[in-house]
C-alpha cells in the first residue's frame, strides 16, 4: 500500500539525470539509455507529485537554458548552473540524478537534492542495481520515489 508520505511544501525542480557509461560494450545504447533516464526522472518527479511530498515546478521556463546549458556541458559539471536555474524556475529544492554503468549487469543510480538559494546539499544517496534494462531502471525509480518520500530533505 502506497502511502502519502510527508508534506513539506517545498517547490522541487528535477533536473535530466544523466548517465556515465563506462561499460565499452560494442552496440550503441545513447536511445535507450535517454529514454531510461527520461523515464526515472518522471517516475520519481511524478511518484513525489502524487504523494505531494514536493510541489514538482514546471520546467517549460527554465527548458531553453538547460538546452543551453547542455550543448556545451553536462549538469553535473556545470558549475553550480542547477542552482541557478531552480531559483529561475521558482524552486525551493533542486533535484539532479547521476547513473554510472559499470556493465550490463552492474549500475548505479545517485540522486542528489540542493537547496536552491545556496546550493547546499541537503540530500544524496546512490543505489546499485542490477541489469540495463527498463525494469531494473524502474525499480531503481521506485526506490528513490519511496525513500525520498518517507523522509524527504527540506
Amino acid at each position: 500500500m502506497e502511502t502519502a508520505g510527508q508534506r513539506t511544501g517545498k517547490r522541487l525542480l528535477v533536473l535530466d539525470f544523466e548517465i556515465i557509461d563506462t561499460s565499452n560494450e560494442p552496440i550503441d545504447q545513447r536511445a535507450d539509455h535517454a529514454r531510461r533516464l527520461a523515464a526515472a526522472r518522471d517516475a520519481i518527479a511524478s511518484g513525489l507529485a502524487a504523494r505531494r511530498t514536493y510541489e514538482v515546478v514546471d520546467r517549460a521556463v527554465i527548458q531553453p537554458d538547460l538546452d543551453q546549458i547542455l550543448k556545451q556541458t553536462y549538469i553535473r559539471t556545470c558549475n553550480g548552473c542547477e542552482t541557478a536555474l531552480g531559483r529561475k524556475a521558482g524552486a525551493d529544492l533542486v533535484m539532479t540524478g547521476l547513473v554510472n554503468k559499470v556493465s550490463t549487469l552492474i549500475l548505479s543510480m545517485g540522486v542528489s537534492i540542493t537547496r536552491a538559494s545556496s546550493g547546499e546539499l541537503i540530500f544524496h544517496q546512490g543505489f546499485d542495481f542490477r541489469g540495463d534494462n527498463d525494469t531494473s531502471w524502474a525499480r531503481a525509480a521506485k526506490f528513490f520515489t519511496e525513500r525520498i518520500a518517507r523522509d524527504p530533505a527540506t
